[in-house]
């Protein structure tokens, strides 16, 4: 059991995927980011990539909410997972906030 910990008396994989939750838990999750990542990025008004601290930030967030939900996975696999999602994220925001994104475009000259 090199790869399990115990926690309040279960067994854990610590080496768990993103891949390996279950449809309702990544049904979930994944509008839970993109609507974390959207309200950060009108919050700081931009409309590219967030810097780190500001990322990091929305990933503590959800990872604090999947926690709540009692889902088990590493926060690793969440930070991977919002990595590989950062660019389709910015492009939706585009998409879904068409004047705000044009607003914030033309603050930033």
């Amino acid at each position: 059991m090199k790869n399990h910990i115990k926690v309040n008396g279960r067994l854990l994989p610590t080496n768990k995927h993103f891949s390996q939750l279950k449809e309702n838990q990544k049904n979930w999750i994944i509008p839970e980011l993109y609507n974390l990542y959207h309200n950060k990025m009108k919050e700081i008004r931009t409309t590219r990539k967030l810097p780190p601290r500001h990322r990091d930030t929305v990933i503590s967030s959800l990872y604090e909410q999947i926690q709540d939900r009692e889902i088990w996975i590493p926060y690793g696999e969440v930070k991977k997972y919002t990595y590989s999602k950062t660019t389709k994220m910015v492009k939706l925001f585009r998409k879904r906030f068409p004047k705000l994104s044009e607003e914030i475009e033309s603050e930033h000259g």
